[in-house]
């Protein structure tokens, strides 16, 4: 098959397209973004196949390309406190590029794999024995994180996650015509992910100062939960959903993630215990950042209901993967990430 990648150079669309390459044909559209492709040039090196340089928020993007069979459509801006006041930028691709993505599927009559994310549930779902499911808030104290189901509401804290569940509504509309997958990632780690971009990602923060022997910054008191899978299970569900495409007249939607929830206390840990020098102590920054959340875990009923492959690999093993085939790599020094939370202090999106 001629499948179109976008996002294709970048992180997971180098990881998906290294599983498709032996049996299909690859083209991916690929902006090369300074802020993620530091070295650009060798990302289009190491994509298997015809890299398009171009903007998914572009019409004339879209009316240069032949026609696919497949569209894995994972171009995006992706970070969250960056999003609130880069909000024109985010939408634009976010919004207007999964407009433009489904409707050239729609038109090559192609099925579409989409990535959305776990921000489209904010705070997601707690349960309390007074007040029974909850959604987006903690009731009252008695109330406890539970894991988001793909059927729960949306309730979005950042622009980055408004425009992903727009972009969610506007695939909804197309898959009547075509089969279309929405997966929602939690935080996706693993070999191969920006190591200078301090606008997302808490492990190349972390990665940064384990080489330097600096403390390990955890924003708040550390007990804020993430779900951490690793790159390679993202990759191989993205597959799977194009050889088992959705039935036309629903979108179908799945959760990607490990079902575990790591405290940041922990992912600490896990960073310090996987380096190959002393640990580092841990600090704790008295600082909460716009957009970010407390809780966040995945529910995998609906991966294993579809028949679709689980992780393979816990929350451990991934962070673990991260900081030990990442070591020896360029990546910006830690002072990048103090800088941008000096940004975020600076335009009033910190408490």
């Amino acid at each position: 098959m001629r499948i179109l990648i976008t996002g294709g150079a970048g992180f997971i669309g180098q990881h998906v397209a290294v599983m498709l390459a032996s049996e299909h044909e690859l083209v991916a559209v690929d902006s090369l973004n300074a802020q993620v492709h530091q070295h650009a040039e060798a990302a289009v090196q190491r994509f298997p196949g015809q890299v398009v340089i171009a903007d998914v928020s572009q019409a004339s993007t879209w009316d240069a390309l032949p026609g696919f069979d497949v569209v894995v459509h994972l171009a995006a801006e992706t970070g969250t406190a960056q999003s609130m006041y880069e909000a024109g930028r985010y939408r634009a691709v976010n919004v207007e590029g999964t407009r433009l993505a489904a409707a050239a599927a729609a038109s090559w009559g192609a099925a579409l794999v989409a990535l959305s994310s776990r921000a489209v549930y904010g705070e997601g779902r707690y349960e309390c024995r007074r007040h029974g499911t909850r959604f987006g808030a903690r009731c009252c104290p008695q109330a406890e994180a539970a894991p988001s189901r793909e059927e729960d509401p949306h309730r979005p804290v950042s622009v980055y996650g408004e425009t992903k569940s727009e972009a969610e509504a506007i695939l909804a509309e197309y898959a009547a015509a075509i089969p279309v997958t929405v997966l929602r990632p939690q935080n996706v780690v693993g070999f191969g992910q920006a190591l200078h971009n301090p606008y997302t990602g808490v492990l190349a923060a972390f990665l940064a100062r384990l080489r330097e022997g600096r403390p390990l910054s955890v924003y708040g008191d550390g007990s804020a939960t993430r779900d951490f899978v690793h790159v390679d299970d993202v990759a191989r569900l993205i597959t799977w959903c194009i050889d088992h495409p959705g039935r036309l007249g629903s979108l179908r939607v799945l959760n990607c993630g490990t079902g575990e929830r790591t405290s940041l206390t922990d992912l600490a840990r896990f960073a310090a215990a996987a380096a190959p020098v002393a640990s580092a102590p841990v600090e704790y920054v008295d600082v909460g950042r716009a957009g970010d959340i407390e809780h966040a875990v995945a529910s995998l009923e609906g991966l294993r209901s579809a028949g679709a492959p689980l992780p393979r690999m816990s929350s451990e093993q991934a962070v673990a993967d991260f900081i030990g085939r990442s070591w020896g790599l360029p990546g910006a020094d830690s002072e990048a990430w103090d800088v941008a939370l000096r940004e975020l202090r600076q335009r009033g999106l910190t408490s």
